[in-house]
């Protein structure tokens, strides 16, 4: 009697299907993780809509995301231990509870997410506060940021999936809360870029042929498409400096050193 292996075939066409679909979403976010460092930096090394570059930093952006999951399980246990204890305890007030909590993080998404993409040209003028700080690596405030924002979108995920398995609909505040756990969604592999994405400076033996106006100490900070490079250093008056260039003019040219983007940005001319 011959084995029927439509089911076989079946199972493995959806594990196709869903392995093609979590490297989309890896890709996606990989392309905005590289944007978003880019846009905080200042650098423009040129971005192609083709690039495995993306794959390995949305796959980055993936672990991390697990890590700040793994940190804030605690107390996303414990806010859903309270929010079953308010749903036996206090049923006349769930609704208004869920409708404060809904406001307190759709108002905290909203001011991550502008603080968030308000982060740019570090490298050009280096920020004073602390986010600007936290971008280039010179305190920890970006990655408790990130932590923050992946609890508050599991929290929403979490109580919208509660509202829907009760009523088996959306109502108004459950689309509310579906627009903001996208938001956050969206916002996470931002900030990643942000805070968290490749925050070292390789420092360069010497300046690349035909190479002026820039005085050493001189830093590669970024690689971009088509084999661009773009490097970092000073002006004659200490002003910081960007320059694109192609990857082969670095042909011969040792790294001297490895060191955060704070500490690049500090390097003055003696």
């Amino acid at each position: 009697m011959a084995s029927d292996g439509s089911g076989i075939d079946d199972s493995a066409k959806s594990i196709v299907v869903g392995l093609s679909g979590l490297s989309g979403i890896a890709y996606a976010c990989g392309y905005l993780v590289l944007r978003a460092r880019s846009r905080a930096l200042g650098t423009d090394p040129g971005f192609a809509f083709i690039d495995q570059a993306y794959v390995f930093a949305g796959f980055r952006f993936a672990l991390a995301l697990l890590f700040s999951l793994l940190v804030m399980m605690p107390v996303l246990a414990a806010l859903y231990a309270l929010g079953r204890a308010v749903a036996k305890r206090m049923p006349t007030h769930l609704y208004a509870l869920e409708v404060a909590a809904a406001a307190i993080v759709g108002g905290a998404a909203v001011w991550a997410f502008v603080a968030t993409i308000g982060i740019s040209g570090l490298l050009l003028a280096p920020a004073s506060n602390w986010l600007g700080d936290a971008a280039l690596g010179r305190n920890n405030y970006g990655t408790v940021l990130q932590l923050m924002t992946t609890g508050a979108a599991a929290a929403t995920v979490l109580l919208l999936n509660a509202r829907y398995m009760r009523q088996g609909e959306l109502d108004g505040l459950g689309v509310v809360l579906a627009l903001i756990g996208a938001l956050l969604l969206v916002l996470l592999p931002m900030q990643h870029g942000v805070f968290n994405a490749d925050r070292t400076a390789r420092q360069l033996e010497r300046a690349p042929e035909g190479l002026t106006g820039i005085a050493p100490p001189l830093w590669l900070v970024d690689r971009g498409a088509s084999d661009r490079v773009v490097l970092y250093g000073h002006g004659a008056e200490g002003q910081g400096r960007l320059v694109t260039l192609r990857e082969d003019k670095l042909e011969g040219i040792a790294v001297t050193g490895v060191s955060s983007l704070g500490a690049a940005v500090g390097e003055r001319k003696p």
